[in-house]
């Protein structure tokens, strides 16, 4: 327990102090940039994040497998399996940048309500978000092996700088200009920089394993593992990310950073569930296969820790929401979004609850099972959100994603009970 407490400080002090750096730097950037062109920003770094899980899910499978792999004493098909992700995530990457690219044009012209002297350096712009996505696609895979190993204290050593520069390398390029071309190619660099440490890490990560000896079988689970987090890989973050568009594209992008901003500030206080989390997946794929009743005895843990976390941080977030946003960002800021934080808090405390049984689900191999979730969900919240935001406007907006992140945490509670009641039966 002294050991998965360690790793969990160590995920969770990669995120405390970018998390700090973004409250200060946010404001600055609104008022450098304006409230569209920060708008534009919201929105790129919600690019650049849904097509870092655009990876097949190897980043997670090889997490999966590495980890199952190590707990089971089965070395030798390690480095076969990330030689062949590898490979197949940097193909990924390139289509991906080149299918980005080749609707720029469309996407900023067409799709996006964006002030007309904005144009031509928001297309500028995307061709450089377009340039950063093989970066983050990589990277994920490279994050996963070594989360697969458990090596937490060199993914925080990368992870910290990455999440800090990710607001802080804008603010240094603002210092330049405004032009949403020159805060775009920040991203890019950042992005570099954190790619080439995972490669240094990871190579020097896998030296101590035997040669690599390739497996069918084990390529093809890797696969069957991936392919199903694909699915929830694309569908999970349109379910997060579509509002923003809905709302660019249906009221303005200029209202966008007033839903975008508390959204992403309320995000990030998921510290502690997060690093727990990430840590608990590798440590549920490692013990599954031998140690079952202990599984689910952390799972219980687990859920006591996130529930006992959130309850207090939700009900200050709704008594305190217009205090705190006015002396963050200003009252007028405040007035048109506290009511959203508010809703959002609320759906907020469901999906953290919902993060153990999902690393449970996913930890026992059962990432079918997530995904089929998700394809149910989708359209149900498609019509939420049509309706609500019809309804009601903005704020629809955050009712429609706080009753889907309910439902989708019902139905990952109804389903991690059947396997510990499978597992009780056994034993």
């Amino acid at each position: 327990m002294k050991s998965i407490k360690s790793k969990v400080f160590l995920n969770f002090s990669s995120t405390v102090l970018p998390m700090a750096v973004g409250l200060l730097t946010i404001p600055m950037l609104i008022a450098g940039m304006g409230i569209e062109r920060f708008g534009m920003l919201s929105i790129a770094w919600m690019i650049v994040g849904y097509f870092g899980v655009l990876d097949m899910g190897l980043g997670r499978a090889l997490t999966q497998r590495v980890a199952y792999k190590i707990g089971s004493g089965e070395l030798h098909h390690i480095k076969a399996l990330v030689l062949v992700s590898l490979s197949v995530v940097l193909i990924l990457g390139l289509l991906s940048a080149s299918f980005v690219s080749l609707f720029a044009e469309k996407l900023i012209y067409d799709l996006f309500n964006i002030s007309t002297i904005y144009l031509a350096e928001s297309l500028k712009g995307v061709y450089w978000v377009a340039a950063t996505i093989p970066l983050v696609i990589i990277s994920t895979a490279l994050f996963g092996v070594l989360e697969g190993q458990q090596y937490f204290g060199w993914t925080a050593l990368v992870r910290a700088p990455l999440n800090l520069l990710m607001f802080v390398a804008p603010l240094i390029a603002l210092q330049w200009s405004a032009d949403l071309d020159v805060i775009f190619s920040s991203l890019f660099w950042v992005r570099s920089v954190a790619l080439i440490a995972l490669i240094i890490i990871v190579y020097g990560s896998l030296k101590i394993m035997p040669k690599p000896e390739f497996s069918w079988q084990e390529t093809k689970l890797l696969f069957s593992f991936g392919g199903w987090i694909t699915v929830s890989n694309i569908i999970s973050p349109v379910m997060v990310y579509f509002d923003r568009f809905y709302i660019a594209s249906v009221l303005s992008v200029s209202v966008v950073a007033f839903y975008t901003t508390p959204v992403d500030l309320l995000v990030k206080f998921l510290l502690v569930p997060l690093a727990l989390v990430g840590v608990m997946f590798a440590v549920f794929s490692t013990e599954w296969s031998k140690h079952p009743q202990r599984v689910i005895e952390s799972y219980k843990k687990s859920v006591w820790i996130i529930l006992i976390i959130m309850v207090p941080f939700t009900l200050l977030t709704i008594l305190f929401a217009k205090f705190g946003l006015s002396l963050w960002l200003g009252s007028e800021f405040a007035e048109q979004s506290y009511f959203i934080t508010q809703i959002i808090a609320l759906g907020l405390f469901m999906n953290a609850m919902a993060m153990v049984p999902y690393a449970l689900v996913q930890g026992i191999g059962r990432a079918d099972i997530t995904a089929k979730f998700h394809l149910a969900e989708m359209p149900i919240f498609v019509f939420l959100l049509w309706f609500f935001v019809d309804s009601f406007g903005l704020i629809g907006a955050a009712y429609a994603w706080t009753i889907r992140v309910t439902i989708d945490a019902i139905l990952l509670y109804w389903y991690s009970f059947r396997v510990i009641k499978g597992v009780k039966c056994v034993i």
